[in-house]
Formats: structure tokens, C-alpha cells, sequence
């Protein structure tokens, strides 16, 4: 499995105002979808394979009970 480093990917930032004393956080929602839509991507892969995989082992059950 890949590391990851989701702050990074995401562009976040941290910005502590020490004057007013607000700290502002901010992502980039680009970045977000792309990981989003990359996720679901993989997301329908597995369901996929799963869904194969589950068709083959109940052929092979049909086979045994032949």
C-alpha cells in the first residue's frame, strides 16, 4: 500500500493570525475531489471483482452439487 500524505495532497494550510488570534484553516476543494473521485473509482473496481468473484465461487458450488 502506497503512503499517503493527505495534508500535502490536499494543499492545507494553517494560518494563525497572531494579532486578532484566529487561526484559519483552508483546503483546496480541487484536490479534494480529485481524492474523492479516485476513491470512488476504486471503490467500483472492488465491486466489481467482487461481484466476479462471488459469480465464480457459486458456479463452482452449482459444479459440486452436480
Amino acid at each position: 500500500m502506497t503512503e499517503r500524505n493527505l495534508t500535502q495532497e490536499l494543499l492545507y494550510t494553517n494560518y494563525i493570525d497572531m494579532e486578532n488570534g484566529d487561526d484559519i484553516e483552508s483546503i483546496d476543494y480541487r484536490s479534494l475531489i480529485h481524492i474523492l473521485t479516485e476513491l470512488m473509482s476504486r471503490i467500483e473496481k472492488l465491486e466489481k471483482i467482487n461481484k466476479e468473484n462471488l459469480s465464480l465461487l457459486n458456479l463452482v458450488e452449482k459444479q459440486k452439487n452436480d
